[in-house]
């Protein structure tokens, strides 16, 4: 990272990861079930220096363990011919021990029992290949590495994000519907939730640089994504899909950051034998709803952001069964666009804070690719 004071330096992070999962599957005439353990512990090391490379030179040392172990199931109830009734539930054990030297909870070890469990209906309506779905769910995560050791400081009242920053909590109602016909493809989902203790990252532009504080609050969050997929011919397939997301910080009566704009998609493809070929175009709405400053551990609002269309080519030919070559033009026109999550404001990637410029995407971009199985 670097401040308007600080000289350069540089952070390198390691990670090992050991996991282990078993699962075994159960079938009656109406019932099936899906039950298991998994296990996963994660050992992080690291170092850091000031200069170029000279990190290279240090020892890494370790600065954390996670642990997590579960118990997990699924139910299936095929309640009638058109029915079904889906159930599943998990019980986690996650915990995190701070081996950092200069932390104020250093041999310090956090533990949380984590349940989820969701329930889901599925009918089959008799009239029309149509499939409809309603489902609540529950489920709860415990913060991750960054969310734990990356913070300059917790909560008010707690000592760092370490022993201050409480797992997330999810509930939320699903619903939706799916038609199949031979031409014609078509599908749309809602969603509504409440997330208790939502990890949320307040991004402060200081002389040394910007800190960061992680601390919990309550957030609503609804969204929704329309599709549709139409044979026009033997040949010719058009498609196009719409996805919005909403948030709102509750705790503190704001947008909740870091939510993506309405997004819509079309696109036209052909295809023949080995040959097929696509176009798509893409439009963004602008961002209006925002909370400047404040995000998750990946990025944060900044500014409002413009929307944009975005056109793209692509072709492909399949050689033999084991070979395909695939090309292609993305932003066939060269839009100067920007996307509303991006990292502008990251001094660790040599951006400087308080710029309020956001980092522009790749303008007209032609690529091939070749791909290989066996």
């Amino acid at each position: 990272g670097t401040g308007m004071m600080a000289g350069p330096m540089a952070s390198n992070v390691d990670r090992r990861t050991l996991g282990a999962r078993i699962k075994a599957t159960w079938r009656w005439a109406d019932v099936q079930l899906i039950g298991g353990l998994d296990a996963q512990t994660n050992e992080h090391r690291a170092r850091s220096s000031m200069g170029i490379d000279t990190y290279k030179a240090l020892p890494r040392t370790k600065d954390a363990d996670f642990h997590n172990y579960g118990v997990f199931g699924e139910l299936t109830w095929y309640a009638a011919e058109r029915d079904r009734l889906i159930s599943g539930a998990r019980l986690d054990r996650a915990s995190a021990k701070d081996y950092r030297q200069t932390s104020a909870t250093v041999g310090d070890t956090r533990a949380d029992t984590l349940p989820s469990g969701f329930m889901r209906y599925e009918h089959d309506l008799a009239d029309s290949p149509t499939t409809v779905y309603a489902g609540l769910g529950h489920s709860e995560r415990f913060p991750d590495y960054w969310e734990l050791f990356s913070p300059n400081t917790g909560a008010l009242g707690s000592v760092n994000a370490f022993d201050g920053v409480k797992p997330e909590k999810t509930t939320q109602l699903d619903i939706g519907a799916q038609y199949e016909a031979e031409d014609l493809e078509a599908w749309a989902s809602g969603y509504v939730g409440q997330v208790r203790d939502f990890i949320l990252f307040d991004y402060r532009a200081g002389m040394m640089g910007t800190t960061s504080q992680a601390r919990n609050v309550d957030a609503r969050i609804m969204g929704g994504e329309l599709g549709a997929a139409y044979k026009l011919t033997r040949h010719w397939k058009a498609d196009a899909t719409l996805a919005y997301a909403w948030g709102k910080n509750s705790s503190d009566g704001k947008a909740l950051p870091q939510m993506p704009p309405l997004d819509a998609r079309l696109g036209l493809s052909y295809s023949e034998d080995d040959w097929s070929a696509g176009a798509l175009w893409r439009v963004v709405a602008a961002q209006n709803r925002i909370d400047p400053n404040r995000g998750n551990v990946v990025g944060k609002d900044y500014d409002k952001s413009a929307g944009f269309g975005v056109f793209s080519l692509n072709a492909a030919y399949r050689i033999n069964k084991n070979f395909k070559v695939s090309t292609g033009v993305d932003n066939l026109f060269g839009k100067a666009y920007a996307e509303h999550l991006n990292l502008a404001g990251n001094a660790g990637f040599g951006y400087p804070a308080s710029d309020p410029q956001a980092i522009k995407e790749p303008g007209r971009t032609l690529w091939t690719k070749v791909d290989m199985s066996f």
